[in-house]
Parts: structure tokens; sequence; C-alpha cells
């Protein structure tokens, strides 16, 4: 399969069960039906699991920032 925007290969990953395409090319991302939704979904679960501390690292804004999306599209090293 080739990438619709740049016909760049896909590099595949698999991340918490979600099987994630990124063209290497421009870097978009594919998603089967349903992906998005278990991803929006691990994310709401995470968040809901997390303390509620008062700094920046604890706030809302920083919970999301380094959320299961975070995990997902950030390379393993």
């Amino acid at each position: 399969m080739t990438c619709p925007k740049c016909s760049g290969e896909w590099d595949v990953r698999e991340r918490n069960g979600v099987m994630i395409e990124e063209c290497v090319g421009c870097h978009g991302v594919f998603l089967d039906r349903g992906e998005l939704d278990r991803l929006i979904d691990a994310e709401s679960d995470y968040l809901a699991n997390l303390d509620a501390d008062t700094d920046s690292a604890g706030s809302y804004h920083g919970r999301h920032r380094r959320g299961i999306m975070h995990q997902i599209f950030t390379p393993v090293e």
C-alpha cells in the first residue's frame, strides 16, 4: 500500500493493540475503521485514572500531552 498523498511507503507499527500505518515520506497516518475510536477510548481511560495534581505536569493539558496518544505516536527507542 502506498500513501495517497505522496506515494511514499508505509511504516506499520502496533501500539496498544492498534495497527498504525505512518507514511515515511509525509508522516501521514492511516487508521482502519474503528481504530481511532479505540485510541480515543484508551486516552479517556488513561486520563480518568490519573490523580488530579495541581502542578503543570499534572494539569489537564500536561496529562493530555503525555497521554496514550503521545505514547502511541512517539517512536519506541
